[in-house]
């Protein structure tokens, strides 16, 4: 897909027939708050979630669309905070997966599955970071048996997606409290609607421009989010932060939520 910089290239499908669909976030609150807002509030879909906090999941089915009945998405969270917990707690996600199936009927293995994470340099090493950038490249289907599911950062931090739905200055925000910066600008989750969802979409798309990258393949997102990768390491290394840079964009590209007029 071309890296198109203006809204006025994108729509929003409200009536696109998604299936199921599962995100596993790292955190426990601000993550859960964002996706509900896009898929509940804004696009009117069966929203369920569950955190690692909770026994249970919760189902909001109320206010769905019509022609979105069967269209279901669920969130929960990762064991920890830690990227390779992806990989290390298997058992836990396991456990989540076989209930999705005894409650839900839902098969991961016949599903779009997305990873939202935060580009933490701290407590994700490189290494191990790189290593599921190139194993989660698809959506549905990756490579060599791996399990399904697309690996999406946000450099440094999801706060960089709330952002780019309202400020300009997205790429090149110095701010090192983003959480700080997101309060004293009043960028409530809360206000996030369809227009502000392109405009983080073409906020995205120049950022990957800054990054060199053009267009990108999404049935094979790996190759990109590996230049992405090493890019941002460079900023890092020559400026001493991230440029702000959310990817979660792209998940709502992958369902064709959002798509080219």
């Amino acid at each position: 897909m071309e890296c198109l910089d203006t809204t006025k290239s994108l729509k929003i499908n409200f009536k696109r027939n998604i299936g199921s669909v599962l995100i596993v976030v790292e955190g426990a609150s601000y993550e859960f708050a964002l996706l509900k807002q896009i898929f509940k509030k804004i696009l009117h879909y069966n929203y369920i979630e569950k955190s690692r906090n909770q026994q249970n999941f919760k189902n909001y089915d109320e206010f769905v669309m019509k022609g979105n009945e069967n269209s279901r998405v669920i969130v929960i969270n990762a064991k920890n905070s830690n990227l390779s917990s992806i990989k290390k707690d298997e058992n836990y996600l396991n456990e989540i997966y076989k209930k999705l199936y005894l409650e839900y009927g839902i098969d991961i293995k016949n599903i779009n599955v997305y990873f939202l994470w935060d580009r933490d340099n701290s407590s994700n090493p490189a290494s191990v970071t790189k290593d599921l950038l190139s194993r989660l490249g698809n959506s549905i289907e990756n490579k060599n048996g791996e399990m399904n599911g697309l690996l999406l950062l946000s450099y440094p931090c999801i706060e960089a997606f709330t952002i780019s739905n309202f400020d300009k200055k997205t790429m090149f925000l110095k701010e090192k409290n983003l959480k700080k910066y997101v309060r004293d600008n009043n960028y409530k989750i809360s206000k996030i609607d369809r227009y502000t969802l392109l405009k983080a979409t073409i906020m995205m798309n120049k950022g990957l421009l800054e990054c060199g990258i053009s267009d990108y393949d999404l049935d094979d997102f790996s190759k990109t989010s590996l230049k992405v990768f090493n890019k941002q390491e460079l900023f890092l290394r020559s400026k001493s932060y991230y440029n702000l840079l959310s990817l979660v964009s792209i998940m709502l590209l992958d369902l064709n939520i959002i798509t080219v007029r």
